[in-house]
């Protein structure tokens, strides 16, 4: 499968809710897109890296962690 298959709208410069899932459970933070989607080898899967505001740090995250707050677009 590539990323032709996959359709999922999101952007560089989209503002963002994370959830990151710990071992004591998920923590919710805010952070921006700051890449174009790719492949993750790894996993397969399509992700984008963001920039977690708070955390001080960017993180690869994929569809399942993101909910979209405000399109650059």
């Amino acid at each position: 499968m590539t990323m032709d298959n996959i359709h999922w709208e999101i952007h560089k410069g989209d503002i963002v809710k994370v959830k990151i899932f710990e071992f004591a459970g998920a923590e919710e933070h805010h952070g921006i897109v700051v890449s174009e989607k790719f492949e993750d080898e790894n996993t397969m899967f399509p992700c984008v890296l963001v920039y977690i505001f708070g955390l001080n740090d960017r993180q690869r995250c994929m569809p399942h962690q993101l909910e979209i707050l405000s399109s650059a677009t």
